[in-house]
C-alpha cells in the first residue's frame, strides 16, 4: 500500500472505491472497481496449447524441468492502451501478445530442462503457497533519514534472520519486500544507487532466502500517490501525459532497474523482480493513455533486466495492471512481450472494501451481517477472483495477489478472521497466490494490519493465523468458511 490518504467516491451502486482521509501507513491503494458501465467484456480466447509439464523446485537447489510451453499468450486487444473497444472497454484474448496475430507465445511452461537458476512462473507461484509483506521497513519515504536509518523511521525494528525464520515457520513460502529508492540514488543521468542502501537491501533478501523463502523485492512507493519525492508519475506536473515526461520518467525507471537487476544478477530462482507497485493518476476511471503508460513501463522493466545478464534472462519477473486494481487490470493490461517464455507473473491487490479492511470505518464484513459496507461482500470477493481466474489464470497467466488483508478491530477480530479467510481461501481456489499486507501495526483501527510481532516475531494472532494457513488448502470449500 501506499502512506497516503484515501478518497472514496461512488458512481453506482456497483462501481465504488474505499476510501477514508486517515493516513495509511505503508501500504497501496489499489481498490476493486466494481462492475458499472466500466465492467469489460472478453471478446475473444486464448489458446493454451501444452500441458506445463513442470516437475515442482522444492528448494533454491532444486532443478526444474518443463515440458510443453503454452502456446497462446494473454493480450488485452489490439493496442497498447489496452485494447478498449469503444465504451464498452472490451479486452480482446487472442493467442498472442500482439492483440490477436498469431505469434509467439507470451508465457507458459518452459520446454526441456532448467538449470537450477532457472525459474518456471508457474511452478514458483505453485511452491509459494502463501506470501507475506515486509511493510513498513524498507519501503519507507523519508529522505531526512541516512540510508541505514531510513529502514525504522516508520516505527518498526531493523529487520533479522530471525523474523524470517519466523514468517517461514509460520507457513509462509514467500515474502515480497517492497523497497522505496527515493532519496538512495543519486542525480541525473546516472541516478547511481548509494552503495549502503542497496547493500542493506541485498543483506535482507539474503536473510530471507536463507529461511528458504521466494523473494520479490520491487520499486514501491516511487510511483505512490501523493508521496513527497515521486518522480515514477504517469503526467506531468500539470497533469498531463507528455512525450518529455513519459521519456524522462521511463530514462529514469530503467536507470534504476538496470542498477537493481546487475547488482542481484548472480542470484538464483527464488529471487523475483516486481516492476512497480500501485502506480496510478487517480482514483478515477483510467484514461487509455494511463494503461499505455503502464504497459510501456512493464515491457521497459523486461527489456531492462534481461538486457543485464548473470541470471536476469531465466528469472520470474512480476508485473502489475494499472495501480493493481482488478477490474482496471482486466480492461487494460497487456503481458509484456518476452523472449524467456514462463516467466511472468501478473499481480492485482485487494482491500475491498476498504471501509473495514483498512480504515475500520465499519467494524463488521459479511452479508447479512450488522453494519457492513453496502458492497465488497462474500459475492463480491468471488466475482473479482472469478475474473482474474477467466481472464489470466485459466489462460496460462500465473497470478499473485501481491497485497490483500484487513485491519485489526478490538471486539471485532472474528470478522477480520473470516474476511481474512475468505479472501485467502477465494485467491487460492483461483489459482492466485495470496500475499497478506503486514505494516507491523499492532494496536487497532486503522493501518493494524500486523500479523507478526516484529520485537520478538511471535504471531500476534494465533487463531486467525490459523485460518489462513487453512485458506490455502483444499479440505474445505469457500461456503465453508465459518462465520462471526
Amino acid at each position: 500500500m501506499s502512506r497516503i490518504s484515501k478518497t472514496r467516491f461512488r458512481r453506482s451502486a456497483s462501481f465504488v472505491f474505499a476510501a477514508s482521509t486517515a493516513l495509511v501507513l505503508g501500504c497501496g491503494a489499489a481498490k476493486s472497481s466494481g462492475n458499472g458501465d466500466e465492467n469489460p467484456s472478453v471478446a475473444g480466447t486464448s489458446a493454451v496449447g501444452g500441458a506445463a509439464g513442470l516437475a515442482g523446485s522444492a528448494g533454491s537447489g532444486s532443478s526444474v524441468a518443463g515440458a510443453g510451453a503454452s502456446a497462446g499468450g494473454v493480450a488485452t486487444g489490439g493496442s497498447s492502451a489496452g485494447g478498449m473497444s469503444g465504451n464498452a472497454g472490451a479486452v480482446t484474448t487472442a493467442g498472442a501478445n500482439s492483440g490477436g496475430a498469431a505469434g509467439a507465445p507470451s508465457n507458459g511452461g518452459a520446454a526441456g530442462s532448467a538449470s537450477a537458476s532457472d525459474c518456471v512462473a508457474k511452478t514458483a507461484v505453485s511452491n509459494m503457497k502463501l506470501g507475506w509483506n515486509l511493510g513498513n521497513s524498507l519501503d519507507v519515504s523519508d529522505t531526512s533519514k541516512s540510508d541505514t536509518a531510513v529502514e525504522t523511521a516508520w516505527g518498526n525494528p531493523a529487520v533479522t534472520p530471525e523474523l524470517f525464520k519466523a514468517v517461514a515457520a509460520a507457513g509462509f513460502g514467500a515474502v515480497r519486500i517492497p523497497v522505496t529508492w527515493i532519496g538512495r540514488f543519486g542525480a541525473a543521468p546516472t541516478y547511481t544507487i548509494r552503495a549502503p542502501f542497496i547493500d542493506r537491501v541485498e543483506q535482507v533478501v539474503k536473510y530471507a532466502l536463507d529461511a528458504n523463502l521466494y523473494v520479490i523485492i520491487n520499486i514501491h512507493h516511487d510511483g505512490g500517490n501523493n508521496v513527497t519525492g515521486r518522480w515514477l508519475s504517469l503526467v506531468d506536473s500539470s497533469g498531463q501525459v507528455t512525450t518529455a515526461n513519459s521519456t524522462a520518467v521511463a530514462t529514469q525507471f530503467k536507470a534504476l532497474w538496470s542498477q537493481i537487476a546487475d547488482h542481484f544478477k548472480g542470484y538464483g530462482d527464488h529471487l523475483i523482480f516486481e516492476s512497480m507497485n500501485e502506480v496510478m493518476v487517480d482514483y478515477g476511471t483510467p484514461k487509455p493513455e494511463y494503461y499505455t503508460q503502464i504497459n510501456d513501463l512493464n515491457q521497459a522493466f523486461v527489456d531492462t533486466v534481461r538486457s543485464t545478464g548473470g541470471n536476469n534472462p531465466a528469472r520470474c519477473l512480476v508485473v502489475p495492471g494499472y495501480n493493481t486494481n482488478i477490474d482496471y487490470t482486466v480492461a487494460g493490461f497487456v503481458l509484456p512481450k518476452d523472449g524467456s517464455a514462463g516467466k511472468l507473473i501478473l499481480s492485482d491487490h485487494f482491500y475491498d472494501p476498504y471501509s473495514f479492511a483498512g480504515s475500520a470505518e465499519t467494524h463488521t464484513w459479511g452479508a447479512g451481517n450488522p453494519g457492513v459496507d453496502n458492497w465488497g461482500q462474500e459475492d463480491w470477493v468471488k466475482s473479482q477472483m472469478a475474473k482474474l481466474k477467466a481472464t489470466f489464470v485459466d489462460k496460462g497467466v500465473p497470478m499473485i495477489l501481491g497485497e490483500y488483508g484487513a485491519v485489526n478491530q478490538t471486539g471485532y477480530e472474528d470478522y477480520r478472521r473470516y474476511y481474512t479467510e475468505y479472501v485467502t481461501k477465494a485467491a487460492h481456489d483461483a489459482g492466485i497466490t495470496p500475499f497478506y499486507w503486514d505494516n507491523g501495526g499492532k494496536n487497532s483501527g486503522s493501518d493494524a494490519f500486523g500479523l507478526i510481532d516484529r520485537t520478538n516475531n511471535a504471531i500476534l494472532y494465533p487463531t486467525l493465523m490459523q485460518a489462513i494457513g487453512k485458506a490455502i488448502t483444499s479440505d474445505y470449500a469457500l461456503a465453508d468458511v465459518a462465520k462471526p
